[in-house]
């Protein structure tokens, strides 16, 4: 599927960034601790949002790198500003869309995406230059919505533990307005499939098990 219109301006990443960087549930969290199991070496994080994950990948000792890639310039701001306070100094951030990622072929040992694929115009073009990006024999853990994916009902749970917390109201309007664009790419997983094996990845492992059934998860590694 390559879509070529713009499914969500750059704008809305923009507003979102501060909530983003404020909130984190439960769901989210068990979905960043098991992708920090095929992490290791030099990392890319494509659509890395506010680098929530970086955090968890400090203190890892086969962790060489880790370098986030973002669009949206206050999401790469408070991603920053993030990664100032972990200090680590091979912890960075790129300002660019990330098909257009220059000097990095076969760099990196693993990489990252997480709730980004399903706003990306063309799919298969970002894709295929991560897969060119990535080192030989890379893992590459893709995560993104599918269809049966409930916003309404995880957002009931997450309440229970997020009820008093000052941004979490905000933060679960936004989210219900972003899933409701028609054109964002909630994708089956036989579909996602058939697309990252075109591209040239063979998956290692598939499953939805997060977000009560309603997101996808595979770890893929380069041919």
């Amino acid at each position: 599927m390559n879509k070529q219109a713009i499914t969500y301006p750059v704008s809305e990443w923009e507003k979102y960034a501060r909530l983003h960087a404020s909130v984190t549930t439960s769901f989210q969290l068990a979905v960043y601790k098991e992708t920090c199991k095929y992490l290791s070496g030099d990392i890319v994080d494509c659509g890395c949002g506010t680098a929530k994950i970086a955090p968890l990948l400090v203190g890892n000792n086969t962790v060489r790198s880790y370098t986030g890639i973002d669009f949206a310039e206050e999401m790469v701001t408070v991603s920053k500003w993030i990664l100032q306070k972990l200090q680590q100094k091979s912890f960075t951030i790129e300002h660019s869309k990330i098909e257009d990622l220059k000097g990095k072929e076969e760099f990196f040992n693993s990489g990252v995406s997480i709730q980004s694929y399903y706003s990306w115009p063309n799919p298969f073009l970002v894709l295929s230059h991560i897969y060119k990006i990535l080192a030989k024999s890379g893992i590459f853990v893709l995560v993104t919505p599918n269809e049966s994916l409930s916003l309404e009902e995880l957002a009931k749970e997450a309440e229970k533990e997020l009820i008093a917390h000052p941004d979490f109201e905000a933060f679960k309007e936004y989210n219900l307005q972003l899933a409701e664009n028609t054109q964002a790419n909630f994708i089956s997983m036989d579909s996602l499939i058939s697309q990252v094996q075109e591209v040239g990845f063979k998956v290692q492992e598939c499953h939805n098990n997060h977000f009560l059934g309603g997101l996808n998860f595979l770890v893929l590694k380069k041919g």
